[in-house]
């Protein structure tokens, strides 16, 4: 099994994908759950599975100007 991750171009949210190496499977399409946007499609006879990680509504906003250490004096 290959596992890898992705993301959706237009609402951020991440995804884990599982590919199976030894099943063979058909050619697909994966949509974000969350939008709707085609995230992934392969013409190839692949059995993938799409598991979604994290929605934008969920993870911790950007902190404009933070340094890089986290440490401002």
């Amino acid at each position: 099994m290959k596992i890898s991750d992705i993301a959706c171009l237009r609402c951020g949210s991440s995804y884990e994908v599982a590919e199976s190496i030894s099943v063979r499977g058909t050619a697909g399409q994966a949509k974000c759950v969350m939008c709707g946007e085609l995230i992934e499609a392969w013409q190839e006879p692949k059995l993938k599975a799409f598991r979604l990680v994290m929605s934008p509504e969920h993870r911790y906003a950007r902190v404009p100007g933070s340094s890089a250490s986290g440490i401002e004096r």
